[in-house]
């Protein structure tokens, strides 16, 4: 468990902060550390009409997901066709409360995101699982403004980072003429402000069934520009 998830490094702060291993089964916030990447798809008006979500799951969630899914019984690290077609969208059927961890808005206007469709399901030669799932969009007012993507779990359940590659797409599905930043969260204040939350429901042990929701905090930001 602690190559796994001490690897990353969010979650090498958070055990500095609540002290993962030690007392108090609320210090396990975040269980589930996720990479995400993003495809946007402009339509002929350069809105965005669809958006293609890569999660990459960490190698301790993905040990788990392949004894609890049956997957890769051989320990070969290739998935068979079978396997794919029948755990394909095993990761979509989410939980009431749960959005599907992403926010589009453009100005001050939040995009509408329809429900997810699944497109793939691979098993990485670095032993980690990566999905990926489409959704429509609609309600993109288009113009000058920014595009910004927020890329967060508000239960903060899931540690999302948005450090896969982000693209924009043309109509034509070549490159749309976009410039993408990615705004890293500020870990130092999330942390202080998780810290306070913690501190004003009593602790690490009374958060256990009333874990405050903080993943706004700690949510990567994509901006993204377009020309004409």
């Amino acid at each position: 468990m602690a190559f796994a998830v001490f690897h990353h490094p969010r979650a090498l702060a958070l055990c500095a902060l609540i002290g993962i291993g030690g007392a108090g089964s609320a210090a396990a916030h975040p269980h589930v550390f996720i990479d995400a990447g993003l495809t946007l798809f402009h339509d002929a008006a350069g809105r965005v009409a669809e958006v293609e979500v890569t999660w990459r799951y960490d190698e301790l969630y993905t040990l788990i997901l392949l004894q609890d899914l049956d997957l890769d019984p051989d320990f070969d690290g290739d998935l068979t066709e079978d396997e794919i077609a029948q755990t394909l969208g095993f990761d979509l059927n989410w939980n009431s409360g749960f959005e599907g961890g992403l926010e589009l808005s453009r100005g001050d206007v939040a995009l509408r995101i329809g429900p997810p469709r699944p497109q793939a399901l691979t098993l990485l030669p670095e032993g980690r699982l990566e999905t990926v799932h489409r959704r429509e969009v609609t309600g993109d007012p288009g113009g000058d403004a920014a595009l910004v993507a927020a890329i967060y779990d508000p239960a903060f359940y899931i540690a999302f980072e948005a450090i896969l590659p982000t693209e924009v797409r043309a109509p034509t599905g070549g490159p749309a003429p976009c410039s993408v930043e990615l705004l890293r969260a500020d870990l130092d204040a999330a942390y202080a402000e998780l810290e306070t939350a913690l501190a004003e429901i009593g602790g690490v042990v009374a958060a256990e069934d009333n874990f405050p929701a903080v993943g706004a905090l700690f949510a990567d930001r994509l901006v993204v520009a377009c020309d004409g």
